[in-house]
């Protein structure tokens, strides 16, 4: 964002001048601000040609009123550091120039602000000319009687006091121009920007309200003894069991009629009697001794226990032998 320093606010009074101030000229002629540390760039502001201009042994002043608006602002001996005349060509329309003054300043960061005459009055070279010699004078003058004042060294004072007499600006149109340094300036101060005024909102600090900590009461829980009832045991009654008197079995003839297997037996009988019938019949010895063994197993067959116990017939077998 730039800054324009040789214009003031709008509807400003720069009021009355200082008292011993001397006017040195005055005239009507176009003034702009032009920021020479920039390439073509464009005015910061313009006055027109109608802007009344007066030039003092101290400052050069310029005002312009217009229907609604009234603009001033000044530059003060302190800040130019070089005074240039810069001729218009010879050419009209679109390709032609007028001729400028142009003090130069140091700014503020580098910069190095101008402030332009043109038009009006300055439209002639001559008259351009003037002016550039009147300021010339004024500035070289005010520094070296203000040089303990301004800290102006004694090698700048005596090279100021020598452009009070000269160099003389003189140019044509369509020249090269001419500039001459002025030692012992003073960087242009840095304009003021004022902060927009904001309203500063009120912070209402939120009260914190302490919660109420109740201390938590310790309750002994009352213990309660189960009462204990022993069960009754009832023993249970005994009952004897009745059971009928046990008799003796009467011993008595066993009947073999109901033994499994007899009708078997004495079908197996039946048939060892014929085998021995036959065997006497063919070997009278050995059906003999045939014989005999049949009746002896008959025998022990009906005579076997109903226990289910064996009876070993190897031992009858040999009783013979």
């Amino acid at each position: 964002m730039f800054h324009q320093h040789f214009l003031s606010l709008k509807g400003t009074d720069l009021g009355p001048l200082d008292g011993g101030e001397r006017i040195l000229w005055r005239g009507r002629c176009a003034v702009a601000e032009y920021a020479f540390d920039e390439a073509s760039s464009l005015p910061r502001w313009t006055l027109p040609e109608e802007t009344d201009v007066v030039v003092t042994d101290r400052r050069v002043r310029y005002v312009h009123d217009s229907e609604d608006t009234h603009s001033s602002g000044e530059l003060f001996w302190l800040w130019p550091q070089h005074l240039r005349v810069q001729p218009g060509n010879r050419e009209t329309g679109r390709n032609g120039t007028v001729t400028q003054i142009q003090l130069v300043c140091k700014g503020p960061e580098g910069t190095f602000p101008a402030l332009v005459f043109a038009g009006g009055e300055l439209s002639g070279i001559t008259a351009a000319d003037h002016l550039a010699n009147t300021m010339r004078q004024a500035i070289a003058r005010f520094r070296v009687e203000n040089a303990d004042l301004i800290g102006v060294p004694a090698v700048h004072a005596r090279m100021l006091s020598r452009l009070v007499i000269g160099p003389e600006f003189s140019n044509h149109l369509g020249g090269q121009g001419q500039t001459v340094t002025l030692l012992g300036e003073v960087p242009v101060p840095a304009p003021e920007v004022k902060e927009p005024a904001y309203e500063e909102s009120s912070y209402a600090e939120p009260a914190y309200a302490e919660p109420a900590y109740a201390e938590p009461t310790y309750q002994e829980p009352v213990y309660q003894e189960s009462a204990y009832r022993e069960l009754a045991h009832q023993q249970p009654a005994y009952q004897e069991a009745s059971y009928a008197e046990y008799q003796e079995p009467v011993s008595g003839p066993r009947d073999h009629s109901d033994r499994p297997g007899v009708e078997a037996d004495a079908l197996r009988a039946e048939e060892a009697l014929r085998a021995e019938l036959d065997s006497r019949q063919s070997e009278p010895d050995l059906a003999s001794r045939a014989a005999n063994l049949a009746a002896r197993v008959a025998n022990l067959v009906s005579r076997s226990p109903d226990d289910g116990q064996t009876t070993n017939l190897s031992s009858y077998l040999n009783r013979d032998r």
